[in-house]
Protein backbone atom coordinates (compact mmCIF):
# COMPACT_ATOMS: atom_id res chain seq x y z
CA UNK A 1 0.00 0.00 0.00
CA UNK A 2 2.83 2.45 0.98
CA UNK A 3 4.05 2.03 -2.68
CA UNK A 4 0.93 3.03 -4.40
CA UNK A 5 0.64 6.13 -2.10
CA UNK A 6 3.55 7.21 -3.10
CA UNK A 7 2.95 6.74 -7.05
CA UNK A 8 -0.08 8.65 -6.42
CA UNK A 9 2.24 11.59 -4.50
CA UNK A 10 4.52 11.51 -8.37
CA UNK A 11 1.86 11.31 -10.38
CA UNK A 12 -0.60 14.19 -8.95
CA UNK A 13 1.79 15.85 -6.11
CA UNK A 14 2.49 18.56 -8.46
CA UNK A 15 -0.88 18.81 -9.94
CA UNK A 16 -1.57 22.88 -9.78
CA UNK A 17 -5.04 22.70 -9.97
CA UNK A 18 -4.87 20.32 -7.15
CA UNK A 19 -2.76 22.48 -5.45
CA UNK A 20 -5.03 25.79 -5.44
CA UNK A 21 -8.10 23.99 -4.68
CA UNK A 22 -6.67 22.84 -1.72
CA UNK A 23 -5.34 25.61 -0.59
CA UNK A 24 -8.43 27.63 -1.84
CA UNK A 25 -11.40 25.97 -0.37
CA UNK A 26 -10.28 26.23 3.36
CA UNK A 27 -10.08 29.99 2.40
CA UNK A 28 -13.33 30.11 0.88
CA UNK A 29 -15.02 28.39 3.85
CA UNK A 30 -13.31 31.28 6.33
CA UNK A 31 -14.92 33.64 3.70
CA UNK A 32 -18.72 32.21 3.73
CA UNK A 33 -18.45 32.27 8.05
CA UNK A 34 -16.85 35.75 7.85
CA UNK A 35 -19.60 36.99 5.32
CA UNK A 36 -22.48 35.24 7.55
CA UNK A 37 -21.19 36.99 10.62
CA UNK A 38 -21.06 40.08 9.13
CA UNK A 39 -24.87 39.71 7.91
CA UNK A 40 -25.91 38.99 11.37
CA UNK A 41 -23.46 41.70 12.57
CA UNK A 42 -25.11 44.61 10.76
CA UNK A 43 -27.11 46.69 12.85
CA UNK A 44 -30.64 46.97 10.40
CA UNK A 45 -31.04 49.79 8.45
CA UNK A 46 -33.44 52.33 9.17
CA UNK A 47 -33.81 54.59 5.68
CA UNK A 48 -37.67 53.69 5.61
CA UNK A 49 -40.16 56.87 4.51
CA UNK A 50 -43.73 57.37 6.39
CA UNK A 51 -45.93 59.50 4.91
CA UNK A 52 -47.16 61.58 6.28
CA UNK A 53 -44.08 61.75 8.07
CA UNK A 54 -44.66 60.40 11.96
CA UNK A 55 -41.10 60.82 14.19
CA UNK A 56 -42.67 59.51 17.02
CA UNK A 57 -43.89 56.18 14.62
CA UNK A 58 -40.60 56.23 13.10
CA UNK A 59 -39.00 56.74 16.58
CA UNK A 60 -41.00 53.26 18.02
CA UNK A 61 -40.29 51.55 14.56
CA UNK A 62 -36.79 52.43 14.88
CA UNK A 63 -36.54 50.99 18.33
CA UNK A 64 -38.00 47.55 17.34
CA UNK A 65 -36.55 46.76 14.33
CA UNK A 66 -33.32 47.52 16.81
CA UNK A 67 -34.83 44.86 19.84
CA UNK A 68 -35.61 42.21 17.30
CA UNK A 69 -32.14 42.52 15.81
CA UNK A 70 -30.79 42.26 19.21
CA UNK A 71 -32.35 39.29 20.13
CA UNK A 72 -31.79 37.34 16.79
CA UNK A 73 -27.90 38.52 18.00
CA UNK A 74 -28.56 36.77 21.42
CA UNK A 75 -30.02 33.50 19.53
CA UNK A 76 -27.47 33.57 16.63
CA UNK A 77 -24.56 34.69 17.73
CA UNK A 78 -23.56 31.38 20.14
CA UNK A 79 -23.49 29.94 17.13
CA UNK A 80 -20.41 31.84 15.40
CA UNK A 81 -18.07 31.40 18.96
CA UNK A 82 -15.82 29.06 19.54
CA UNK A 83 -16.30 25.87 19.47
CA UNK A 84 -19.85 25.94 18.34
CA UNK A 85 -17.97 28.00 15.26
CA UNK A 86 -16.70 25.05 14.01
CA UNK A 87 -20.22 23.36 13.38
CA UNK A 88 -20.89 26.48 11.12
CA UNK A 89 -17.52 26.16 9.09
CA UNK A 90 -17.95 22.35 8.79
CA UNK A 91 -21.98 23.16 7.65
CA UNK A 92 -20.60 24.94 4.46
CA UNK A 93 -20.93 21.73 2.53
CA UNK A 94 -21.30 22.78 -1.14
CA UNK A 95 -17.62 24.04 -1.34
CA UNK A 96 -16.34 20.61 0.52
CA UNK A 97 -18.40 18.64 -1.88
CA UNK A 98 -18.00 19.98 -5.22
CA UNK A 99 -13.97 19.58 -4.26
CA UNK A 100 -14.44 16.31 -3.76
CA UNK A 101 -16.84 15.69 -6.85
CA UNK A 102 -13.35 17.61 -8.65
CA UNK A 103 -10.74 15.48 -6.86
CA UNK A 104 -12.46 11.86 -7.21
CA UNK A 105 -13.10 12.60 -10.95
CA UNK A 106 -10.02 14.42 -11.92
CA UNK A 107 -7.68 11.74 -9.95
CA UNK A 108 -9.55 8.62 -11.25
CA UNK A 109 -10.68 10.00 -14.78
CA UNK A 110 -6.88 10.98 -15.44
CA UNK A 111 -5.45 8.02 -15.74
CA UNK A 112 -7.76 6.91 -18.71
CA UNK A 113 -7.73 10.28 -20.65
CA UNK A 114 -3.55 10.17 -20.04
CA UNK A 115 -2.93 6.74 -21.17
CA UNK A 116 -1.56 5.38 -18.14
CA UNK A 117 -3.96 3.09 -16.75
CA UNK A 118 -2.79 0.85 -19.18
CA UNK A 119 1.13 0.51 -17.60
CA UNK A 120 0.32 1.22 -13.68
CA UNK A 121 -2.23 -1.82 -13.37
CA UNK A 122 0.95 -3.97 -15.02
CA UNK A 123 2.96 -4.10 -11.24
CA UNK A 124 -0.16 -3.94 -8.95
CA UNK A 125 -3.74 -5.11 -7.90
CA UNK A 126 -6.58 -2.93 -9.80
CA UNK A 127 -8.63 -3.12 -7.07
CA UNK A 128 -6.30 -2.15 -4.48
CA UNK A 129 -4.85 0.86 -6.81
CA UNK A 130 -8.24 2.46 -7.18
CA UNK A 131 -8.92 1.45 -3.57
CA UNK A 132 -5.80 3.79 -2.57
CA UNK A 133 -7.18 5.93 -5.06
CA UNK A 134 -10.21 6.56 -2.71
CA UNK A 135 -8.25 6.87 0.03
CA UNK A 136 -5.93 9.83 -1.26
CA UNK A 137 -9.29 11.49 -2.07
CA UNK A 138 -10.89 11.01 1.03
CA UNK A 139 -7.74 12.40 2.46
CA UNK A 140 -7.23 15.34 0.83
CA UNK A 141 -10.64 16.34 1.50
CA UNK A 142 -10.31 15.84 5.21
CA UNK A 143 -7.07 17.76 4.70
CA UNK A 144 -9.55 20.80 3.45
CA UNK A 145 -11.68 19.99 6.24
CA UNK A 146 -8.97 20.09 9.01
CA UNK A 147 -7.58 23.25 7.50
CA UNK A 148 -11.27 24.87 7.29
CA UNK A 149 -11.86 24.08 10.78
CA UNK A 150 -8.77 25.43 11.88
CA UNK A 151 -9.74 29.00 10.52
CA UNK A 152 -13.13 28.13 11.96
CA UNK A 153 -10.99 27.93 15.72
CA UNK A 154 -9.43 30.88 15.40
CA UNK A 155 -11.82 33.91 13.20
CA UNK A 156 -14.28 33.76 16.70
CA UNK A 157 -11.14 35.36 18.37
CA UNK A 158 -11.08 38.44 15.84
CA UNK A 159 -15.16 38.76 15.64
CA UNK A 160 -17.05 41.18 17.83
CA UNK A 161 -20.24 43.29 17.98
CA UNK A 162 -20.86 46.36 19.12
CA UNK A 163 -17.30 45.86 20.48
CA UNK A 164 -18.37 42.99 22.84
CA UNK A 165 -16.20 39.94 21.77
CA UNK A 166 -17.81 37.15 20.09
CA UNK A 167 -16.33 34.59 22.60
CA UNK A 168 -18.88 35.89 25.48
CA UNK A 169 -21.72 34.15 23.66
CA UNK A 170 -19.51 30.97 24.18
CA UNK A 171 -21.11 28.28 25.57
CA UNK A 172 -21.18 24.04 25.52
CA UNK A 173 -21.95 22.29 22.34
CA UNK A 174 -22.97 18.77 23.60
CA UNK A 175 -23.27 16.98 19.82
CA UNK A 176 -19.98 18.97 18.42
CA UNK A 177 -17.94 15.89 17.72
CA UNK A 178 -21.12 13.77 16.69
CA UNK A 179 -22.29 17.18 14.21
CA UNK A 180 -18.75 17.13 12.72
CA UNK A 181 -18.59 13.28 11.97
CA UNK A 182 -22.24 13.33 9.94
CA UNK A 183 -21.22 16.62 7.92
CA UNK A 184 -17.57 14.36 7.16
CA UNK A 185 -20.00 11.47 6.46
CA UNK A 186 -22.04 13.65 4.31
CA UNK A 187 -19.21 14.20 1.92
CA UNK A 188 -18.39 10.41 1.37
CA UNK A 189 -20.81 9.91 -1.10
CA UNK A 190 -19.41 12.90 -3.14
CA UNK A 191 -16.31 11.00 -3.48
CA UNK A 192 -17.86 7.51 -3.72
CA UNK A 193 -20.11 8.25 -6.21
CA UNK A 194 -18.10 10.42 -8.70
CA UNK A 195 -15.56 7.62 -8.60
CA UNK A 196 -17.09 5.22 -10.26
CA UNK A 197 -18.89 7.93 -12.86
CA UNK A 198 -15.05 8.53 -13.60
CA UNK A 199 -14.91 4.56 -14.25
CA UNK A 200 -18.06 3.98 -16.13
CA UNK A 201 -17.00 7.48 -18.21
CA UNK A 202 -13.26 7.26 -18.42
CA UNK A 203 -12.72 10.74 -18.99
CA UNK A 204 -13.35 13.71 -17.00
CA UNK A 205 -16.05 15.94 -18.64
CA UNK A 206 -18.16 12.52 -19.05
CA UNK A 207 -17.66 11.80 -15.24
CA UNK A 208 -18.75 15.42 -13.71
CA UNK A 209 -21.69 14.71 -16.46
CA UNK A 210 -22.98 11.55 -15.19
CA UNK A 211 -21.96 12.71 -11.43
CA UNK A 212 -24.24 16.14 -11.78
CA UNK A 213 -27.03 13.99 -13.72
CA UNK A 214 -27.01 11.55 -10.56
CA UNK A 215 -27.32 14.23 -8.33
CA UNK A 216 -30.08 16.06 -10.27
CA UNK A 217 -32.10 12.63 -10.13
CA UNK A 218 -31.47 12.86 -6.63
CA UNK A 219 -32.96 15.94 -5.78
CA UNK A 220 -36.03 15.09 -7.97
CA UNK A 221 -36.34 11.69 -6.34
CA UNK A 222 -36.36 13.29 -3.13
CA UNK A 223 -38.40 16.25 -3.60
CA UNK A 224 -40.79 14.41 -5.68
CA UNK A 225 -44.47 14.92 -4.14
CA UNK A 226 -46.00 11.55 -4.11
CA UNK A 227 -43.80 10.31 -1.18
CA UNK A 228 -46.13 12.15 1.10
CA UNK A 229 -49.59 9.50 0.21
CA UNK A 230 -47.65 6.52 -0.89
CA UNK A 231 -47.18 3.41 0.76
CA UNK A 232 -43.64 4.16 2.02
CA UNK A 233 -43.26 7.58 2.95
CA UNK A 234 -39.72 7.39 4.54
CA UNK A 235 -38.21 6.74 1.25
CA UNK A 236 -36.52 9.92 0.82
CA UNK A 237 -34.73 10.00 3.85
CA UNK A 238 -32.39 6.66 1.66
CA UNK A 239 -30.92 9.13 -0.89
CA UNK A 240 -28.36 11.36 -0.68
CA UNK A 241 -29.89 14.61 0.14
CA UNK A 242 -33.20 13.62 1.49
CA UNK A 243 -30.72 11.71 4.37
CA UNK A 244 -28.28 14.28 4.38
CA UNK A 245 -31.23 16.67 5.18
CA UNK A 246 -32.82 14.49 7.65
CA UNK A 247 -29.34 14.16 9.37
CA UNK A 248 -28.49 18.19 9.35
CA UNK A 249 -32.13 19.07 10.08
CA UNK A 250 -32.89 17.49 13.32
CA UNK A 251 -36.55 16.63 14.63
CA UNK A 252 -38.19 19.77 12.89
CA UNK A 253 -37.64 18.45 9.03
CA UNK A 254 -41.01 16.76 7.68
CA UNK A 255 -38.69 13.42 7.57
CA UNK A 256 -38.18 13.58 11.03
CA UNK A 257 -41.72 12.51 11.27
CA UNK A 258 -42.05 9.05 8.85
CA UNK A 259 -37.93 8.04 9.13
CA UNK A 260 -35.74 7.33 12.63
CA UNK A 261 -32.53 9.16 12.60
CA UNK A 262 -30.51 6.14 12.55
CA UNK A 263 -31.47 6.04 8.74
CA UNK A 264 -30.04 8.63 7.26
CA UNK A 265 -26.42 7.63 8.86
CA UNK A 266 -27.06 4.19 7.37
CA UNK A 267 -28.20 5.47 4.27
CA UNK A 268 -24.79 7.73 3.57
CA UNK A 269 -22.94 5.30 4.32
CA UNK A 270 -24.29 2.90 2.02
CA UNK A 271 -23.97 5.23 -0.41
CA UNK A 272 -20.13 5.66 0.18
CA UNK A 273 -19.70 2.24 -0.07
CA UNK A 274 -21.73 0.79 -2.48
CA UNK A 275 -20.72 2.91 -4.87
CA UNK A 276 -17.26 2.54 -4.40
CA UNK A 277 -16.92 -0.96 -4.13
CA UNK A 278 -19.23 -1.44 -7.61
CA UNK A 279 -16.74 0.91 -9.12
CA UNK A 280 -13.90 -1.56 -7.85
CA UNK A 281 -15.79 -4.54 -9.33
CA UNK A 282 -16.41 -3.20 -12.57
CA UNK A 283 -12.77 -1.57 -12.71
CA UNK A 284 -11.46 -5.19 -12.48
CA UNK A 285 -13.20 -6.69 -15.20
CA UNK A 286 -13.14 -3.94 -17.85
CA UNK A 287 -11.02 -4.36 -20.79
CA UNK A 288 -8.02 -1.61 -20.77
CA UNK A 289 -7.04 -1.53 -23.71
CA UNK A 290 -10.23 -0.47 -25.19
Amino acid sequence: MRHLLAADRVRFGRRLDLRILIALVPVILAIMFVSEFNGLATPPQDNFFIDPPDPVVEAEFRAQMLADWHQRLATELPAFAFPASLLKVAGNLAPMALLAIYLATALVASEFEWGTVRTVHLTSSRGRTLAVRVGVVVGLVATVVTIGLLFGAILPFFLSVEGVPVQQYSGPVPDLVSGIAGRLLILLPFVSIPVLAAILARSTGGAILLTLLFFVADVAVTGAPFWSTSPAPWAPALTVFGATSRLLGGPEVPLAAVAPWWVSPMALVLWAVVPAMAAIAFFRRIDLDD
